[in-house]
């Protein structure tokens, strides 16, 4: 349905303006103060602002007669459903992938895999294409790993015992007590590697994408091997690092 301005009813434009007016208001308004600003006729205005008052939206004080905003109107907002997480993310991969020229992605928990719901794929000629949607064991791939590093110790336990491990390449982790020695230094390093165990030739490294102890996921580089230096490898932890504490930040206000 195209919007057309020219249709629009007047009563309903006025109610939305003196809500707006109230609302941005500094102190409570008087009936008097909005006959005056909004030039809305007397008898209109009166039957509006009963109209908001029995529906909620607006609240009047019992002492002043002046009015304010209601609770039906928090209670909307309320109702608003927060931006996927995707839709968050994915300035900050952009903006990482732009900085370091390397694969970034933002996966999330699913059971016992991680799902890529974000990335931003380099521009090099030798990149690894991070596909939204794209799923992978938690042993396997370095988001995977923060997944399982911050698992309680009884959760863990149970992950462990029911594992089956696939081998996806030769360089796959088969062993659970060599996975359990690893986390460790997942947990007092904060990053997390997979090096060629899910894709043969790309080194992944994740970090914890969190907010107040809230746990939201992981935000990971996905870089050829060969790129993968020392020196390299120092300014990926840094800037991942910048990265997921940013966003981190920027889930926990929109969510």
């Amino acid at each position: 349905m195209k919007l057309n301005p020219a249709s629009s009813v007047k009563s309903a434009d006025r109610a939305f303006d003196i809500l707006e007016y109230v609302a941005d208001a500094s102190d409570p308004p008087s009936f008097s103060h909005m006959l005056t600003d909004l030039r809305i006729p007397r008898s209109s205005l009166f039957h509006l602002l009963n109209n908001l008052l029995a529906r909620g939206y607006l609240e009047q004080d019992a002492t002043t007669d002046r009015y304010r905003i209601g609770d039906q109107v928090r209670l909307l907002v309320h109702k608003i459903s927060p931006p996927p997480l995707a839709t968050i993310a994915t300035p900050f991969l952009k903006q990482l992938s732009g900085e370091l020229n390397e694969t970034s992605g933002f996966y999330v928990r699913i059971d016992d895999v991680v799902e890529a719901i974000a990335s931003a794929t380099s521009s090099q000629a030798l990149a690894y294409t991070m596909k939204v949607g794209e799923r992978a064991p938690l042993y396997a791939v370095s988001s995977g790993k923060i997944v399982l590093s911050r698992m309680p110790a009884g959760e863990l336990d149970g992950y462990l015992r029911d594992l089956t491990f696939e081998i996806i390449t030769p360089s796959t982790i088969t062993s659970k007590r060599h996975l359990r020695e690893e986390l460790p230094t997942v947990r007092q390093s904060g990053f997390a590697y997979s090096r060629g165990e899910f894709t043969s030739g790309i080194t992944g490294i994740a970090t914890a994408v969190t907010h107040d102890g809230r746990f939201f996921g992981a935000l990971n580089l996905a870089v050829p091997t060969v790129r993968f230096t020392e020196e390299r490898h120092a300014v990926f932890r840094r800037q991942l690092a910048t990265a997921a504490a940013t966003l981190g930040q920027a889930i926990a206000a929109r969510t």
